[in-house]
């Protein structure tokens, strides 16, 4: 209970708040704050650690080569081209993977496309850039195996049309 002597004195409205106007009272009083104060402190932590959890990132283990055409780009039609490997350079087929573009800036809705496999381990999908400007292309890869990969391409300068 040294904690409380550390608390600043309360005033008269708050110990009638908590119902207690006497010294124990006040101790009581304070310990209620303290109790509250640490409740509240809690449930931030944990409320900021769910939030800032990491996201799902491309592995170590697989090898992500891309490339968005035609060179340079214009609002409109866009190909993303993708090359899938292991560690070691084998292609890696048979995965599911689908594209998310969105603006760098607020108030523009994502547009969204899908690659299918062209040949061995690539992969290529369509999106419709709806502007000019600054995009950011986030691929989301479902291996065979279930294992859950993204990759991120920036986008600068796309031309208007």
């Amino acid at each position: 209970m040294k904690l409380l002597l550390f608390l600043p004195p309360l005033d008269e409205s708050l110990t009638a708040i908590v119902g207690m106007r006497s010294r124990r009272g006040e101790k009581r009083a304070r310990f209620y704050l303290l109790r509250q104060t640490v409740l509240i402190l809690a449930t931030t932590v944990v409320c900021l650690m769910a939030g800032c959890r990491k996201p799902v990132t491309s592995s170590a283990a697989v090898v992500i080569k891309s490339e968005v055409m035609p060179k340079p780009l214009r609002a409109g039609p866009a190909t993303v081209a993708l090359q899938l490997e292991d560690s070691s350079g084998k292609p890696i087929s048979g995965a599911h993977v689908t594209l998310e573009g969105d603006m760098f800036h607020a108030g523009m809705g994502p547009v969204f496309g899908e690659a299918r496999e062209i040949g061995s381990g690539r992969y290529q999908g369509d999106l419709q850039l709806t502007m000019g400007g600054d995009w950011v292309v986030l691929v989301h890869i479902v291996l065979q195996d279930g294992q859950k990969l993204e990759h991120q391409i920036n986008v600068n300068g796309v031309l208007p049309n």
